[in-house]
């Protein structure tokens, strides 16, 4: 049986697909198993080509977790920042769109994927130094975002006011990560938004109804 091989197509489209490509199979798969081969056939650039725009894998990959993370900030962490929602609305509907994500993955594949940045961090041993302090940064981002609606529940005095926003934050970010890797194991995005309920809940002082 002959084998198909993917049209290839050079342009200056090239170094844009190969970061998209790398994003999906990354998120699909995971860093260890993606090869630079099924990046190059995933976005129809020559093999060859491909040292053209980046050094290795690695960079790629580098540049793969900016595009996610400005899709997940854009999606999700937005809300954080309008003040013209309640903070506990802001906190609620970021939760939400964290579901949605996964709601979508399992919709189009089956299956729950995870957090790319999770899934990363779980394989931080077979990462460049590069890669681990960018997913540092992407989390630590993701609970500055979070500590927004905190800290101006705290000022108005909804929650409690001792605990640094930041690091309540990065708590939240915590438990969030561990619900998704719950749902991913589970094949079930309802694990995370049961359990955010109850993370929001719990910080203003009540437990979810």
């Amino acid at each position: 049986m002959a084998v198909t091989t993917p049209q290839v197509v050079e342009d200056e489209g090239s170094r844009a697909r190969l970061v998209s490509a790398a994003a999906e199979l990354v998120h699909a798969e995971s860093y260890h198993s993606v090869g630079v081969k099924a990046i190059c056939d995933r976005a129809r650039v020559r093999r060859g080509s491909f040292y053209h725009f980046f050094e290795s894998k690695q960079s790629l990959v580098l540049e793969a977790v900016e595009k996610i993370w400005e899709g997940f900030s854009a999606e999700v962490l937005e809300v954080c920042w309008d003040r013209s929602i309640e903070p506990r609305d802001r906190m609620e509907r970021m939760v939400e769109q964290v579901v949605r994500r996964h709601t979508r993955d399992r919709e189009r594949t089956g299956s729950v994927l995870g957090c790319s940045f999770g899934n990363l961090t779980a394989e931080s041993t077979a990462l460049d130094a590069a890669i681990r302090n960018r997913l540092v940064d992407v989390f630590d981002a993701w609970a500055a975002a979070v500590a927004v609606p905190i800290s101006e529940a705290q000022a108005a005095g909804q929650i409690d006011r001792e605990a640094p926003a930041h690091g309540m934050a990065l708590e939240v970010v915590s438990e969030l990560q561990g619900l998704i890797l719950m749902a991913k194991a589970r094949n079930e995005p309802a694990v995370i938004e049961t359990g955010g309920r109850n993370i929001v809940a719990r910080l203003w002082g009540a437990r979810a109804p």
